[in-house]
């Protein structure tokens, strides 16, 4: 039966990697043992979301006729973002214009027969015989009517015709301003400096009140989201320090918690945090990140402590090769933060005093035999 056998030196000297019948490949694996190192506490991961988010929506029913960008696209406070067609808006508008004026011309014949009305009162002269017999004429007919009465009620529904045609004028002012008021709610306009996160319409859509345009990102600092176990979030509080690692080659920034949710996930049993970030971190929107929360309880005694080149080159999840007399085994690990000598924390998956492969080569699996030698280069 065909074996894979490792011939290599304990803690020394490089490690030959050969299959029995194949050529020996040099390499420089050794066995190291896993050694002990504080706890830092656990390593959550998160991805980084703007300060805040405003989601744009349609405030009319209508057809998209412009759209700025696309996802990506960098925003201006004030710069127009989406447009409905208004054609229908502005065949309104003309039409209240056209009822205003009407209304403005009804307004001053009003005021016109409320005038001539107010200055067209001349009683009887009681020095005029005519008038006195044209008096007495038309109380013989019956029609025995008091002039100022006449007048009075003439001159009150003058008034009250120019009263209805100001009150319909001003009815028509306000109806434009209600038509401007639909035109600008047709343009969404950008509340501030940001980034556009997501694009939901198109050019030619038709939409409904209600529906989301666009969502929008805040430019400046951006945040950390961080699902955490409701048993560790009960120790952390707003405002304080924590250590952010952006990546391989972002580096580390410090942090500080912003919000902490009142109440857990029902389903998933987490709390979500926000963790600001500074305003130079080099790190973009959606991309993932990780923390190191502080050690409580038994996650500040000693934990497993690995060379991160003790690593498996290429595999999907973090991994090592783990010595089982003579054999090698391979342990998926949960990881935590970096310390010291490029060492890493190994919060799952390795306990302290085990062998390890150090340096493995890359696609090296469990099942492979280990040779030890005494002297180096063998």
């Amino acid at each position: 039966m065909k074996r894979n056998i490792w011939r290599c030196t304990m803690f020394c000297g490089s490690l030959l990697f050969a299959a029995t019948g194949g050529t020996a490949l040099a390499a420089t694996p050794s066995l190291v043992s896993v050694q002990a190192a504080p706890g830092i506490g656990p390593m959550l991961g998160g991805r980084i979301i703007p300060a805040f988010t405003v989601t744009l929506r349609a405030q009319l029913p209508g057809r998209v006729k412009f759209v700025a960008g696309e996802a990506g696209m960098p925003i201006m406070p004030g710069q127009p973002l989406v447009a409905l067609d208004d054609d229908q808006l502005l065949a309104q508008k003309a039409q209240a214009i056209a009822a205003y004026q009407a209304d403005e011309v009804a307004l001053h014949n009003g005021y016109s027969q409320y005038g001539y009305q107010l200055y067209s009162y001349n009683p009887p002269s009681f020095m005029n015989p005519f008038t006195w017999m044209g008096e007495g004429f038309k109380a013989m007919m019956g029609n025995n009517q008091n002039p100022w009465a006449t007048y009075q009620s003439n001159l009150e529904n003058r008034a009250a015709t120019a009263m209805k045609a100001q009150t319909q004028l001003e009815a028509s002012v306000w109806k434009i301003r209600q038509i401007e008021a639909e035109m600008n709610n047709s343009v969404s306009i950008a509340p501030f400096q940001g980034v556009v996160l997501e694009k939901e319409v198109n050019p030619g859509d038709i939409v409904q009140p209600g529906q989301p345009l666009m969502v929008l990102g805040s430019g400046g600092p951006r945040q950390l989201l961080v699902k955490v176990p409701e048993s560790l979030a009960g120790n952390l509080n707003p405002g304080e320090s924590l250590q952010v690692h952006l990546g391989d080659n972002a580096g580390e920034v410090t942090g500080r918690v912003v919000q902490v949710a009142p109440q857990a996930n029902p389903q998933t049993h987490t709390v979500a945090v926000k963790v600001s970030l500074p305003q130079n971190a080099a790190i973009g929107v959606g991309a993932y990140a990780t923390i190191s929360l502080p050690s409580y309880g038994s996650a500040a005694q000693d934990e497993p402590a690995i060379p991160r080149s003790a690593l498996i080159p290429g595999a999907s999840l973090p991994s090592v090769l783990v010595d089982q007399h003579g054999v090698t085994e391979m342990h998926v690990l949960r990881l935590g933060g970096p310390l010291a000598d490029g060492q890493v924390q190994v919060l799952a998956g390795l306990r302290v005093g085990q062998i390890i492969v150090n340096n493995p080569p890359a696609g090296v699996g469990s099942g492979y035999q280990l040779q030890t030698s005494a002297t180096s280069g063998e």
